[in-house]
């Protein structure tokens, strides 16, 4: 083996053993978050939801597709208990906060930080457009992404199988 590929092999390997190593395949601390609710009420930490699988949508209020999957995503969060769903405004506040109250959410709403592509990227959004959804496994792993708007079909295959092995995973 030459010596450029042993050293792309034991990259590979260093990389592997960093996102399997010690902490048995948990979430790495860089998907960890800790964000304001839309409303200013309180913060909200991923870790807040420990063992529960999570489907994040990012959105905005003047973003035409957040407009159209915003009722089915509220309707899905009611069919799906077992699954916490967390939207992030990708938003000013008082835009966002005036667009979300006329659907009165029954999940939290956070509010992104000051530079939100940040936060999406950790999430797997590259381009850091808007909607984008991820779906977390009860250990908080990105286990699917959606870049665009989703429907009901594909929340279900997501959750189906994203949640999988969480035994407390239900349907309605």
């Amino acid at each position: 083996m030459s010596r450029h590929l042993r050293s792309a092999w034991h990259i590979i390997v260093a990389a592997i053993i960093a996102l399997w190593g010690p902490n048995g395949g948990a979430a790495p601390a860089s998907m960890a978050f800790e964000l304001p609710m839309l409303d200013g009420t309180k913060f909200v930490r991923l870790a807040d939801f420990d063992g529960q699988p999570i489907l994040l949508n990012f959105w905005g209020s003047e973003c035409p597709p957040c407009i159209s999957e915003m009722p089915m995503l509220l309707s899905q969060s009611s069919r799906y208990p077992s699954v916490q769903f967390i939207g992030i405004a990708v938003d000013d506040r008082a835009s966002a906060a005036r667009w979300i109250a006329q659907f009165s959410p029954r999940y939290p709403q956070l509010m992104a930080p000051a530079q939100p592509e940040v936060l999406m990227r950790r999430f797997g959004d590259r381009l850091g457009a808007l909607p984008y959804t991820v779906v977390l496994n009860p250990r908080h792993q990105i286990c699917t992404t959606r870049l665009g708007e989703v429907d009901a079909a594909w929340v279900a295959t997501a959750i189906a199988t994203c949640a999988a092995d969480s035994p407390a995973a239900t349907t309605r």
